[in-house]
């Protein structure tokens, strides 16, 4: 069933089976050549460190390639090549029972251009961020384009208006055709919310209780009458009037970070009081819109009530600042007058009441 053949041309061998009276036949063809063909492909250049096709051209019916261990599968015509080395000789036999040949190729490596982006940082919201990479690449260029100065520059400057990843690519004419990248993150910080209090007034020697937020540490400036100007919640003594006295407080944030809020204190140089004028023009023009109280030298108001002349009480409110807008249940108010009252306790804590006549104008 299985005998041994030496053929010294082509030959057809043919093979009849019989069982049991049946009978079946078949052939198998077997080339004899002279010699193996084998033609490796040509020598190439690849940038160090990719895996490389290796091709060859022949009639062998096995295969092997060396260096073995460079090799995914080293017993295929066209392998697939890994190295790390500059230069490396690969050889290929092609086999064809007892024939066989071989031929070589030759790689040369070129590594890749070596880029670095730098390492990762964090900045101040809005505050430029400085890039810095390095290369020995004959030309680069950062990505995104739109977000710095120059993308063909090492150094270019950028103000990233979030958290954003930074790609330098570069590219060298040594013999490698890929470009090197490398990624650096600059991180930006939220926004400071820095808030000094809303605008106020008070009396001549009032202490009046500053309060900042939106840091963990604080510069009031001027610090002129407040007891200290780097705690957020300084106290403000006034010795006289003023029409009005504005502190700038610097808010720092743990990172280092700053930003900046305004207050303006009006100064008045008359006993605790709550203002309310004698008319207002409720418009929409922009101005005298409102008729509330404005208390100078008051700890708090425990109403402000508006009445008509039949006592019909139409407003009230605890708020200083907040005003009627001369509207009942929505319904605009024509020219009249009407009355009120307020109760208040000032800042040394003595009871104030005060009530009085104010004129509606259309």
């Amino acid at each position: 069933a299985t005998p041994t053949v030496s053929p010294t041309t082509t030959t057809t061998y043919y093979v009849e089976l019989e069982d049991d009276g049946c009978r079946n036949r078949d052939s198998v063809r077997v080339r004899v050549v002279s010699f193996v063909t084998l033609q490796a492909m040509a020598d190439t250049i690849i940038c160090r460190g990719d895996t490389i096709q290796l091709r060859a051209v022949s009639d062998g019916l096995h295969y092997l390639w060396s260096p073995a261990a460079q090799f995914i599968d080293p017993t295929l015509q066209n392998p697939f090549a890994f190295t790390n080395n500059a230069i490396t000789n690969y050889q290929v036999t092609a086999i064809i029972g007892g024939c066989s040949a071989s031929d070589n190729v030759i790689v040369t490596t070129i590594p890749y251009p070596v880029v670095n982006a730098g390492p990762d940082f964090t900045i101040c919201y809005n505050a430029k961020a400085q890039l810095n990479g390095i290369t020995d690449g004959s030309s680069w260029q950062w990505s995104p384009v739109n977000l710095v100065s120059n993308p063909t520059i090492l150094n270019p400057v950028s103000y990233p208006p979030r958290t954003t990843n930074y790609v330098l690519t570069a590219f060298d004419t040594r013999g490698c055709p890929k470009p090197s990248r490398d990624t650096i993150t600059v991180t930006v910080l939220p926004k400071m919310r820095v808030s000094a209090g809303k605008d106020t007034a008070v009396v001549v020697g009032q202490p009046l209780q500053l309060t900042a937020t939106g840091g963990v540490n604080y510069d009031w400036i001027p610090a002129t009458y407040l007891s200290a100007a780097d705690i957020p919640n300084p106290v403000a003594t006034f010795p006289s009037a003023s029409s009005g006295i504005q502190y700038k407080v610097i808010a720092y944030n743990p990172q280092g970070c700053k930003d900046s809020a305004f207050i303006t204190i009006k100064v008045f140089k008359t006993k605790p009081t709550i203002f309310v004028p004698s008319a207002f023009t409720p418009n929409n023009d922009g101005k005298n819109d409102l008729l509330r109280p404005i208390a100078v030298g008051i700890k708090n108001i425990e109403y402000f009530n508006i009445y008509n002349r039949w006592g019909q009480l139409l407003f009230s409110t605890q708020v200083n600042g907040k005003g009627w807008d001369g509207k009942i249940n929505g319904a605009i108010q024509s020219t009249g007058t009407f009355v009120w009252t307020v109760k208040a306790t000032d800042y040394t804590g003595k009871a104030y009441f005060q009530k009085g006549v104010v004129t509606l104008i259309r």
